[in-house]
């Protein structure tokens, strides 16, 4: 429900992201929870490009549900819910809820499972103590 969600980010849907039967073709949620997970980054204080450039933290996609609950179209309004729910050692998990921006029509709810991954090294490593920091302050 919305109010699980601190932070939110809206996009619009546009006619390059829908079907033939008018409405956003599946894939392209994966992109709309990949833009919102970004900006939730960086709003806690996050500079993803930069932590991944400095080898210090990256993520590597492992698990992506998604229940699909309504259709969006072109040119709704889209708010997209991100919060991190839970962080592991090496994992942490993030969940969405996607709403028609200022009606309660739940169009999708996702969770996204990434392992924090070295680029430098090729491999998972510990989830740094400054992220776990960031999100705990932020909170839901």
């Amino acid at each position: 429900m919305r109010s699980d969600f601190r932070f939110f980010h809206r996009l619009r849907v546009r006619y390059s992201e829908i079907d033939g039967q008018g409405i956003v073709f599946n894939a392209h949620y994966l992109t709309y929870l990949d833009v919102a997970v970004t900006e939730y980054f960086r709003t806690i204080g996050l500079d993803y490009k930069q932590l991944a450039q400095e080898g210090k933290m990256d993520m590597a996609l492992v698990k992506t549900t998604l229940e699909y609950k309504s259709s969006a179209m072109f040119d709704d309004e889209l708010d997209i819910g991100v919060r991190i729910s839970h962080v592991g050692n090496t994992s942490y998990t993030a969940e969405f809820e996607i709403y028609k921006t200022g009606l309660e029509d739940l169009v999708l709810i996702a969770q996204t499972i990434y392992v924090n991954y070295n680029p430098l090294k090729r491999k998972s490593e510990p989830v740094p103590d400054f992220f776990r920091s960031l999100v705990q302050a932020f909170g839901h």
